[in-house]
């Protein structure tokens, strides 16, 4: 009876390390890029591979891929989200307006413990037999940091050589080490190093799909982009144009402010539309609505005054879903059209 037990044991030891794909690490592989292209979760991949803290990777490493089981595979993951240092599944939860429990089942999270570059799964769908157009995009952001460090100068080194393994200039090490004419190091001398590290952070912005389209309510340049992280929160877009220029309704809604109570917003007016939506106009030099006034898309609701803290004419722009803003641009088209409906 125990070989039989230990036989089948065996057996199920084979069958689960064969449900394994190979992957071999190639250079500029990371476990988050690697998750991505087999559609499995960084976590699988630290547990199927036994990584340990601070799960680094290198070129020509052996890994194995879990293979997803049957009854998910009609699903995929239409919202991602980067990881960020200080955030907490509650504050993620919070953020996309989930619960915490169908987070930690999306993602097969045992615990609540994350870590800074780890992806996580917000929204899964259906997969779609016949789509072309992503529900999402992904939107790089370059990040450079820089840091000091010692260098030991070794035999064959020059300045040049040290600059270009560091990615730094010649100049930079003149500067910081106070190297006189004709600027010789020696081997074993200490050099001060401004060493630069480029990372970039990827974030998911998935892309609503609406009954009814945003136009521009002036046609301008955008000179202030939204932003809403831990550094800053800036929830709309500036645009800016010639003063005393007519803003225009967005879409089709009923107006519910219109006024200046709002100090850090100036003369403000807001709309509400369809499906929950409204927009917010800032900073509007003269109001020509009135609260609980109905107005059509392209409708006239006032005119360009001075941006916040600037002399610049223009306009504050928000879109909020649910009450919650949202990157305006992800609803606006590329080109300004705003002068199409005079």
């Amino acid at each position: 009876m125990r070989s039989f037990i230990s036989v089948l044991a065996l057996f199920f030891i084979i069958v689960s390390t064969s449900s394994a794909l190979t992957y071999t690490v190639k250079k500029g592989d990371n476990l988050g890029k690697i998750a991505k292209k087999y559609g499995v979760s960084v976590k699988s991949l630290i547990q199927v591979n036994n990584l340990k803290k601070p799960y680094i990777i290198r070129p020509g490493q052996k890994l194995k891929i879990p293979v997803k089981g049957k009854k998910r595979s009609s699903y995929k993951c239409v919202l991602k989200h980067k990881v960020k240092k200080g955030e907490s599944l509650i504050k993620i939860a919070k953020k996309y307006r989930v619960w915490v429990k169908d987070l930690k089942k999306i993602n097969n999270l045992k615990s609540d413990r994350l870590y800074v570059g780890q992806v996580l799964c917000i929204k899964e769908g259906k997969i779609k037999k016949s789509t072309n157009k992503k529900s999402f995009y992904i939107k790089k952001k370059k990040i450079v940091t820089k840091r000091i460090i010692r260098y030991r100068v070794k035999k064959g080194d020059s300045l040049s050589k040290i600059a270009q393994k560091y990615n730094t200039t010649v100049s930079r090490l003149i500067k910081l080490n106070n190297l006189k004419k004709p600027y010789i190091i020696r081997p074993g001398q200490r050099l001060k190093v401004e060493k630069r590290e480029v990372t970039y952070v990827e974030e998911v912005v998935k892309r609503r799909t609406v009954p009814f389209g945003f136009i521009w309510p002036v046609e301008g340049k955008v000179i202030n982009r939204f932003v809403n992280n831990a550094k800053k929160r800036h929830l709309g877009i500036d645009i800016k144009t010639e003063c005393s220029s007519p803003i225009k309704a967005a879409e089709d809604g009923k107006v519910i402010f219109a006024g200046d109570s709002i100090k850090a917003y100036g003369n403000l007016i807001i709309i509400k539309h369809a499906k929950r939506f409204n927009t917010v106009y800032g900073h509007v030099g003269k109001i020509a609505v009135k609260e609980g006034q109905t107005v059509k898309k392209g409708d006239v609701i006032g005119f360009t005054g001075k941006l916040n803290n600037s002399d610049l004419c223009g306009v504050y722009f928000e879109i909020r879903k649910n009450a919650v803003p949202v990157d305006p641009l992800v609803f606006l088209s590329k080109k300004n059209d705003s002068k199409k409906l005079n």
